[in-house]
């Protein structure tokens, strides 16, 4: 049961990025619906429930020019993200004090950016 209702959540997650990502690019379901092939319907239906097939994603991340990695799972790589971590590495030996105001004023903005979307 723990299975169905997180893939129905997984699922909803991915249609909730897909109509951001279509709210982002200030595209219009119907000129998506025409660069796809897919009908208006179906990209209503696949933003409510989020459904979407391999093809369909694939397609629609080209459109909206998005990831696909992130489509599926919200995620986004974070470039030059290594050596951003050896350069906060080497800096938190000299000034770490410094490193954790930084790093505590990165998860404020981030639980603030969560906190956002969610209202």
């Amino acid at each position: 049961m723990n299975r169905s209702i997180r893939s129905k959540q997984e699922r909803k997650a991915i249609g909730l990025r897909l109509r951001q990502a279509i709210n982002d690019h200030s595209l219009s379901v119907e000129e998506i619906s025409q660069q796809t092939g897919l009908t208006t319907a179906q990209i209503y239906d696949r933003m409510k429930l989020g459904n979407l097939r391999l093809n369909e994603a694939t397609e629609l991340c080209r459109v909206l020019e998005i990831d696909l990695q992130w489509l599926a799972t919200g995620y986004e790589s974070i470039p030059y993200i290594e050596g951003l971590t050896h350069k906060l590495t080497e800096l938190s030996r000299t000034k770490p004090e410094f490193v954790n105001h930084l790093l505590l004023a990165i998860d404020r903005l981030w639980h603030e950016e969560r906190v956002g979307k969610r209202l």
